[in-house]
């Protein structure tokens, strides 16, 4: 691998929920570049089944793509937040559902190229509803209790998706 750009200067063009931030990069041969990067703190998915083995996972509007997508409980982690912690409170106020068999199945970068987010992956099991959800304001979740069957069909019928659940599922898969 060619040697890594120097930073030879950086800042913040945009700070909000997520930050923008402009870097200028020069290459050993003196070539300089932009190169914009969204910067936000790290996340949590969390995947989930009931005792019965029903899939716990939100049906929830996504502004971006403006439609509603199949996905998981999670999101933002706090600075410095334990991602077991932060997953367990996810869960919990986006489907009102908590479980004390939660576990790590990985960590990964989903859009490296553009962003320094980290998405933890966490595998609930056994859980069970213990309230109604409390949202943020511009939540819109619905939670859904799918079989494996329907969570397939879903996802093989070419039905919207978010990647974050692909990905958790793939992770919950491996050995």
């Amino acid at each position: 691998m060619k040697k890594i750009p120097n930073v030879r200067s950086s800042r913040i063009i945009h700070d909000g929920f997520f930050s923008l931030r402009e870097d200028i990069l020069e290459r050993a041969d003196g070539y300089k570049g932009s190169f914009t990067s969204v910067i936000c703190g790290d996340a949590v998915a969390i995947i989930a089944q009931t005792r019965e083995g029903l899939w716990v996972l939100n049906r929830e509007y996504r502004h971006a793509t403006g439609e509603i997508l199949l996905g998981c409980p999670g999101g933002r982690l706090e600075p410095g937040e334990d991602p077991l912690t932060g997953g367990k409170r996810e869960f919990f106020e986006e489907t009102g559902y908590s479980s004390d068999e939660i576990i790590l199945l990985g960590s990964c970068y989903p859009f490296p190229g553009i962003c320094n987010q980290k998405i933890h992956y966490l595998f609930a099991k056994n859980a069970e509803r213990k309230s109604d959800q409390q949202l943020d304001p511009f939540e819109f979740i619905e939670t859904a209790l799918l079989t494996q069957e329907a969570l397939q069909k879903h996802i093989h019928d070419g039905a919207p998706v978010d990647g974050v659940l692909l990905t958790a599922l793939l992770y919950k898969s491996l050995p």
